[in-house]
């Protein structure tokens, strides 16, 4: 039996950006287990993009729990019951929308598996902030720039002191529909500013935030780039 487990990023959304890697890795498995919820990793949402590379009948999907408090709790339970399968002589894949990588709770998986004396080998996709940044025409860094990553901002100043080192900030995981970056431009007139809302699905919106700040779209499932 194979000692080891593999992870693998989806990437943004679209399955024609699943790298060539995954898309086999996802084919060869027995059993593609998701974690997630209604609103991040869904179901339905994972489901249609695997089906599309004839592997959504694999998927199992346990729930995460939303007070994040139970995170600990929840890795350890997530990995007990894909050992089910992984001691059944089964050849397991997590997947996840996204990246392994970045804001993600594959460390802590890793680190479980270890305990078990499994390897954790990870798939990385196309990254989540490359592929919606580039549908906008900008350079993330150009020639001895600066960038930096960061999730939910807590107030306007954290995105100001983000740029005094940075010449971009990428924003992701806004979970406050965007009050910060907004409240942020009313203080400060950066070079460019820009969000980009499901990227490479049907429901794609790109808005250049310095003529128009969106009101209806959720902002959790978005990246924003501001250039000082």
């Amino acid at each position: 039996m194979e000692n080891k487990i593999y992870a693998v990023g989806l990437g943004p959304g679209d399955y024609e950006l699943i790298t060539l890697k995954a898309k086999r890795i996802l084919q060869e498995a027995d059993v593609i287990f998701l974690s997630g919820t209604k609103i991040f990793n869904s179901f339905d949402g994972v489901k249609k993009l695997l089906d599309n590379i004839s592997c959504g009948n694999k998927l199992k999907y346990i729930e995460m729990p939303t007070d994040h408090n139970d995170r600990g709790n929840h890795i350890t339970y997530f990995v007990n019951e894909t050992l089910k399968f992984f001691y059944d002589n089964k050849k397991i894949v997590y997947v996840t929308m996204g990246d392994i990588s970045i804001y993600s709770a594959f460390p802590d998986v890793y680190n479980e598996l270890k305990k078990h004396n499994i390897i954790l080998d990870g798939i990385s996709g196309i990254p989540s902030i490359l592929a919606p940044t580039a549908l906008t025409g900008l350079a993330i860094v150009e020639w001895q720039e600066k960038a930096t990553i960061m999730p939910c901002p807590n107030n306007y100043k954290d995105i100001e002191n983000m740029l005094q080192v940075s010449d971009t900030l990428l924003i992701m995981k806004t979970n406050d529909q965007g009050l910060c970056i907004k409240e942020f431009l009313k203080h400060n007139k950066p070079k460019k500013a820009v969000s980009i809302f499901n990227a490479y699905s049907d429901q794609q919106k790109i808005y250049n935030l310095l003529e128009e700040f969106p009101t209806e779209e959720d902002f959790f499932m978005s990246i924003t780039m501001i250039k000082k």
